[in-house]
C-alpha cells in the first residue's frame, strides 16, 4: 500500500485575503487534523477558519429586525385581552 502525506500551507493571519473556496478547502483540512484532542494551535486554526466563514456568511445574509422588540409584549397583550372580549 503506498501512502502519500499532503500539507497545506496558509496564513492564519490573512485568511480575508483567501477565496470562499480556499477557505472551505482550509475548514475541512483543520476538521481533519490529526493533531490530538485539545491541540492548542490545531484548535486556535479551525476556529479562527471558522469565525471567518461565519464573517463572510453573516456580511452577506440579511437580518431580520423588528421581530422581537419591548413594545410587542404590549401588542401580544392588547390582542390577547381583545380575544377575550370579542363574542
Amino acid at each position: 500500500m503506498t501512502k502519500t502525506a499532503i500539507t497545506i500551507t496558509f496564513d492564519v493571519d490573512a485568511l480575508e485575503g483567501y477565496t470562499d473556496q480556499a477557505l472551505a478547502k482550509f475548514w475541512h483540512v483543520a476538521q481533519a487534523n490529526p493533531a490530538p484532542f485539545g491541540d492548542a494551535e490545531a484548535c486556535d486554526v479551525a476556529e479562527r477558519v471558522g469565525r471567518e466563514i461565519i464573517r463572510r456568511w453573516l456580511m452577506t445574509t440579511p437580518f431580520d429586525l423588528w421581530n422581537h422588540q419591548g413594545r410587542h409584549v404590549a401588542d401580544r397583550a392588547r390582542m390577547d385581552v381583545s380575544a377575550e372580549v370579542s363574542p
